[in-house]
């Protein structure tokens, strides 16, 4: 990783201190080499698991790293009477799923704004999963509730890493069986079928603030679900 004389990349929260600048992780992630953002996504969720696991969560006293050898970042509870002393910590992470949902098909893709986006902004349906729940579970579960749409039995597709502070994304395709199309007016205000035409002339999410359709930026697990669908180039 580049960096100037006398400045090494530093985090505080989702920013980093890159090449004598405060930048955030998220524009890092269309610029830099996978294998780096991937180092980058480590270094931010270790930071996040040593902020969030500084006390025991079962006695409440200070943590300490713990004794494992196979994973050296492992904490564990620095009072002996307690069962977090043997039993240790490890960092954990929460595994959210993304879903390129098509009909006619495959002539159009789902695409949803969330309430907390700029207007133009748009993406793929996604969610966290549930406990005891698979990720094709979750695939289904989420586009049921936020677009009243049934879909096929989801198809996976791949994984990335999300340190936004520390989750999986794991990316599914289906198709539409049955429904109609209805935002839940909760999370997700606007729900449409894009066409590839439509998609291939839309702009990213922050260079192209005149567009009607803005889509997440090359480099992100949902942009690579919409080029593969589109036919684009990855």
């Amino acid at each position: 990783m580049e960096e100037k004389a006398g400045h090494k990349p530093r985090f505080n929260g989702d920013s980093v201190l890159w090449n004598g600048e405060w930048v955030t992780l998220r524009s890092l992630l269309t610029t830099l080499p996978p294998e780096e953002f991937a180092a980058l996504a480590r270094a931010r969720s270790m930071d996040f698991f040593d902020s969030t696991h500084a006390f025991c969560g079962r006695c409440g006293a200070p943590m300490e790293p713990a004794p494992d050898a196979v994973t050296p970042h492992a904490k564990r509870c620095s009072s002996s009477g307690c069962e977090g002393s043997t039993r240790f910590s490890y960092p954990a992470f929460s595994v959210a799923i993304l879903a390129a949902v098509t009909r006619r098909s495959g002539a159009e893709l789902l695409m949803v704004h969330n309430t907390a986006w700029p207007d133009p902004r748009m993406s793929l349906v996604a969610g966290f999963l549930e406990p005891g729940e698979s990720l094709e579970e979750c695939v289904r579960r989420e586009v049921l509730e936020e677009t009243g749409l049934r879909v096929s039995l989801p198809v996976f597709s791949g994984t990335q890493a999300w340190p936004f502070p520390c989750s999986l994304m794991a990316g599914f395709t289906a198709e539409w069986e049955a429904g109609e199309l209805k935002a839940d007016g909760a999370e997700i205000d606007r729900a449409e079928w894009i066409t590839r035409e439509r998609l291939k002339a839309a702009g990213e999410w922050t260079s192209a603030p005149d567009s009607t359709l803005q889509i997440p930026p090359k480099g992100s697990l949902s942009r690579r679900l919409m080029d593969a669908w589109a036919n684009v180039p990855l």
